[in-house]
């Protein structure tokens, strides 16, 4: 204690300017008043120099931990791609000895959506793809997303798309991975309802749905939605699998036409 005494009494000026500076710089940055504010900001301009490296330093840091994960990503992406190769392999394989037919590659038509229909669920749009760019009657439909509609009218330059908010709409579609099959319907919005779907069968929240292989005018296996509530028909065997599809009916801009001849 007689130490610091001591230090205190031959160094008090130089404790006291101490203490009247941090007190100084204490009331100045817990004023408001804009004066203040102002040389603040100037002080700030003007000592901002000292952050860079600390900066610099931050940032390098956060692109070394950003780089890490990114290479983890990376690696298990690969990993799970080389899985998928090897299944693809294996596949084929399986199905040549099984003579199965091979799978077609489908082919699509982008086209631009020149008008939307006047109803107010907007059941129908009109596209600037027609005959002479090899569109059919009857054609699937789809989103960058999924399922929308099909084409249920073409003229050489034009056609129209029934969409899946139409309510007079069905589509065939099975439950992924129970291959549970079922009739898809418009409710709301983005919502639709999958019924005729068996009591028994496993379906549980978050599965995906697909096409079937029982659509006259899909091809099978593309996407359409995924499962958010399953709920139980009165005085009915059958569940009802309420679903949201994949894409965004109000907000459709390009869409793809299933080339039938591609």
């Amino acid at each position: 204690m007689a130490k610091i005494d001591l230090f205190l009494k031959k160094n008090l000026d130089s404790s006291v300017l101490f203490i009247c500076i941090l007190v100084s710089f204490l009331l100045i940055f817990s004023n408001n008043s804009q004066k203040i504010q102002n040389i603040r900001s100037t002080t700030l301009d003007a000592f901002s120099f000292l952050y860079k490296p600390f900066n610099w330093l931050d940032n390098q840091i956060f692109l070394t931990k950003k780089l890490e994960v990114l290479s983890h990503e990376n690696l298990k992406l690969n990993l799970e791609n080389q899985i998928l190769s090897s299944n693809k392999i294996e596949n084929e394989r399986l199905r040549n000895l099984l003579k199965f037919r091979k799978r077609n590659e489908l082919n699509f038509i982008g086209a631009d959506i020149l008008s939307k229909g006047v109803n107010s669920n907007m059941s129908s749009v009109l596209l600037d793809r027609g005959l002479v760019d090899g569109v059919d009657n009857d054609s699937a439909v789809l989103s960058s997303r999924g399922i929308v509609g099909k084409i249920v009218f073409v003229s050489d330059n034009h056609s129209g798309v029934q969409l899946v908010s139409d309510v007079n709409f069905r589509l065939s579609v099975k439950i992924i991975p129970s291959e549970t099959e079922g009739i898809m319907r418009w409710i709301k919005s983005d919502i639709c309802e999958v019924v005729e779907v068996q009591t028994t069968s496993d379906v549980q929240i978050g599965d995906v749905i697909l096409t079937s292989n029982l659509s006259l005018y899909f091809p099978p296996n593309l996407p359409v939605g995924e499962v958010i509530s399953i709920y139980k028909e009165s005085n009915s065997s059958n569940k009802v699998i309420r679903m949201k599809l994949f894409s965004d009916l109000s907000t459709l801009n390009q869409l793809f036409i299933v080339d039938k001849e591609g």
